[in-house]
Order: structure tokens, then C-alpha cells, then sequence
């Protein structure tokens, strides 16, 4: 039986929930090169131990959100939390790589939960206007968890191992899932009809089939693919290309989440002075800046990490400030099924990116060009598609 929260206990449970996700992954992040040495298995080989857990968190972002309606959100939660303990610990003992895979993939898997089920929380508790406040702390939350988590995760494994990441989750989430258990209500409304699995694929096949929405969606994916590339890639490059122990890498990686914050930070305050096309154009822009200083730099023979990582807090700053509004748009697009579109969008994105960091891997890494020359494609690529779909961005206002 749970017993009941304050605000402030509830909202700090649900961040907690919810920057498990992160967490998770930048844990994983440093110990990359670390686990290839372990298996001697090829760069593209690990990169699966990536990119297949981004592809099955893709489906528990559609997952989980029907279940939470059809089952209610506390054991939508207990639910994710225990398959992430169970992945963990597949990871923990896994003998194989392929057996990595299966758990990061698990872990993967139960982590998207946390985004999908707290967001629904939220919308049970409090009108627009809490809510809108309320899901900007607990996206803050996870923000500060993907800043940490790196850092986190290069001195566990230079102190005791890479397996030692597996333990932190397990701990982490075994005491989040047990203070879920014990105190986090159901919030899900008794006269709630779920919709069928029909109506959604419905209402997505409608999604698809509009051009507005295809474009938020490459729009996003190529913002998304650029960020997922450069983190998979970036802890091979410190150790293979700069010399760097694996410790560094988080240290270098707070730039960039940072950069990513404060890009979050300045779209409302420049919205107050411009539109919605303005603030994504120059967001792409940056985007494009920064990745083309990066490899600049590189191509001038700097090699100093900081010449890398200065320019992609650019490139993540004009991140920050396009891609909420290009989901904006798109989940406005059809506002009495935002749920359907929000998931849809970001299953697409994740997809997007995940085959990139998949292909990306048959590239060298004792070298930052491809990395480099991925993003600056990339790049110019999100750019032509503000010609190509001219009015995406400005869809939910027109």
C-alpha cells in the first residue's frame, strides 16, 4: 500500500524516475573502449551494445505509455524499473558480447518508463499551466543527471572495472523501484478509456501522411543523430585519436550538456522576441557552426580535446534551442492525440539515430574526421531541409 507524498517528495520520486534514462546511458558511455579491449571485438561490434538498446528504448517510448493507460502508471513504473534491474544484471555477468547486448537492450527497454509514464503523471496531477512548470524540473532533473553520469561512470570503471557501472544501476534503481513501491500513488483516472492499439496506429499512418509531420520528424532524427553519433563515437576518439584515460571523456561531455541546458534555457526568452521559424533556423544554424569549427580545428591539427568539445557545446546550444520546438510542432499537429504524436516522433527519431551510430562504427576512431565530417553532413543536411519544408517549424502557429 502506498502512502501518501507531499508535492515536493512526489516531484523528487518522479525526477529520479525519470533521470534514470540518462543516467543509464552516460554511464555506459566511457567504458565503450573499455569493453571492446575485454571482448576484442571491432568498434562496430560495440557500437551494437549501443545502438540496439537505443532501438528497443525507441519501442518502450510506445510501449509504455498504452500501458500505463490500460494498467495504471504505478505498475507501468514497477514494471520498468524491475526490467531494468534484470537487464543490469544481464549485463553485470554477461560472459559475451552478444549477451551485453541482450542486456543493455532489457535495461534500455525499462528505462524509457521513466520519460513516458512521469510525463503522464504529471498531466493527471496538475492543470496546463503546473504542469508545463512541473515537467521543465524534471527535465532539468534528467539534464543534470546526463551531465554527472559520465564522470560518474569514467571513475567507476578506473576503479573498479566496467562491469562496476551495472552495479551502480542496480543499486540506483532496486532503491528507486522500492521507494516507488512503497509511496508513489495511482494517479490514472478510473473512467480513463485507453485507446486501441487501432486508433493509434491510425492516428500515426495520419501523422505519416502529412507533410509537416515528415519533415519535424527527419528534422529531429538529423538533430538526434548528429548528438547520438558524437557521444558513441567521442570516448573511442579520446583514447585511440588523443591519448585521453577514459575518466576524461565525462569531464569534456559536461560542455556539452551544457551547452544543450542553456540552448533549453534561452527558447522561451528569445520566443518572447522572435517566432518560432526564427528560433530553429539560427538554432540549426549553431548547429552548423559549431560542427564546422570542430573539424576545422581538427583539419588545422589541434588536437587538444577543448578544440572539439568547445565547438560541439555550440553545436549543442543550437540543439537545445531547435529540436523542443520542432516536437512542439509536431506533437501540435493533431493536439487530441499528442500522446500518439509525441511517441511517434520519438520512436522515429531514435530509429533515425540508432542507425547511425550503427553504420558509423565501420568508420576509424584513431581519428575524429569521420565523427567530424558525419556531423558537418549531417548538418547541412537539417539545414536544406528548412527549404525543403519551409513552413515545418511554423506549423503550430499557421
Amino acid at each position: 500500500m502506498s502512502q501518501p507524498l507531499s508535492d515536493r517528495a512526489l516531484l523528487l520520486l518522479l525526477a529520479a524516475v525519470t533521470a534514470l534514462g540518462p543516467i543509464a546511458t552516460n554511464l555506459y558511455l566511457p567504458v565503450l573502449p573499455l569493453i571492446r579491449e575485454h571482448f576484442g571485438a571491432s568498434v562496430a561490434e560495440v557500437q551494437s551494445t549501443f545502438s540496439i538498446a537505443l532501438v528497443l528504448f525507441a519501442v518502450g517510448l510506445l510501449f509504455w505509455g498504452p500501458f500505463s493507460d490500460r494498467y495504471g502508471r504505478r505498475a507501468a513504473v514497477l514494471s520498468g524499473l524491475s526490467i531494468l534491474v534484470i537487464g543490469a544484471l544481464v549485463g553485470l555477468v554477461a560472459w559475451s558480447l552478444p549477451l551485453l547486448v541482450v542486456g543493455r537492450a532489457l535495461q534500455a527497454f525499462g528505462t524509457a518508463t521513466g520519460m513516458v509514464v512521469a510525463r503522464a503523471i504529471v498531466t493527471d496531477l496538475y492543470p496546463t499551466e503546473r504542469m508545463a512548470k512541473t515537467l521543465a524540473q524534471l527535465t532539468m532533473v534528467a539534464v543534470l543527471g546526463n551531465m554527472l553520469a559520465p564522470v560518474l561512470g569514467g571513475y567507476l570503471a578506473a576503479g573498479f572495472g566496467w562491469r562496476s557501472i551495472f552495479v551502480a544501476l542496480v543499486v540506483a534503481a532496486g532503491a528507486i523501484g522500492f521507494a516507488a513501491y512503497r509511496h508513489l500513488p495511482e494517479t490514472r483516472r478510473a473512467s480513463t478509456v485507453p485507446p486501441s492499439g487501432r486508433d493509434m496506429l491510425a492516428t500515426g499512418w495520419r501523422l505519416l501522411q502529412r507533410p509537416m509531420f515528415v519533415g519535424c520528424v527527419l528534422q529531429s532524427g538529423a538533430i538526434y543523430a548528429t548528438f547520438l553519433v558524437f557521444i558513441s563515437l567521442a570516448p573511442y576518439v579520446m583514447v585511440s585519436a588523443l591519448g585521453r584515460p577514459p575518466t576524461e571523456y565525462g569531464f569534456y561531455y559536461l560542455l556539452v550538456a551544457l551547452g544543450y541546458f542553456f540552448g533549453n534555457w534561452s527558447v522561451s526568452r528569445l520566443q518572447s522576441r522572435h517566432d518560432l521559424h526564427w528560433v530553429v533556423l539560427n538554432g540549426v544554424l549553431l548547429q552548423l557552426a559549431g560542427a564546422i569549427a570542430a573539424l576545422g580545428f581538427v583539419a588545422l591539427g589541434f588536437r587538444h580535446p577543448l578544440w572539439i568539445f568547445v565547438p560541439v557545446a555550440v553545436l549543442s546550444y543550437g540543439q537545445g534551442l531547435a529540436l523542443p520546438n520542432v516536437i512542439a510542432t509536431a506533437v501540435s499537429l493533431e493536439p487530441q492525440n499528442a500522446g500518439v504524436g509525441s511517441s511517434t516522433i520519438g520512436f522515429l527519431q531514435m530509429l533515425i539515430g540508432s542507425a547511425c551510430v550503427q553504420a558509423m562504427g565501420i568508420f576509424p576512431t584513431d581519428t575524429p574526421f569521420p565523427m567530424l565530417t558525419f556531423a558537418v553532413v549531417v548538418c547541412f543536411l537539417a539545414l536544406g531541409l528548412l527549404w525543403v519544408f519551409p513552413r515545418v517549424e511554423a506549423g503550430g502557429r499557421g
